[in-house]
């Protein structure tokens, strides 16, 4: 297995994110700890929680009141 990249998870649906998070967590916890599969995984995971955080960015618009 080879970590998952946020330029390839920039092409998938949020609902395929969370699917793709959900059978990686799957596979660390099969994995045996500290071996290289295992870090890829928790890397990939990494790199989803990032593109999921990206994509609930929410502009606020500025306050307006005296002064403004």
């Amino acid at each position: 297995m080879n970590a998952i990249t946020r330029t390839e998870l920039a092409k998938l649906t949020d609902a395929e994110l969370s699917g793709l998070f959900a059978r990686i967590t799957m596979e660390v916890s099969q994995a045996k700890p500290r071996s290289l599969e295992w870090h890829y995984a928790v890397i990939s995971l990494e790199n989803i929680r990032h593109e999921q955080a990206s994509r609930r960015v929410v502009i606020r618009p500025r306050p307006r009141g005296p002064g403004f």
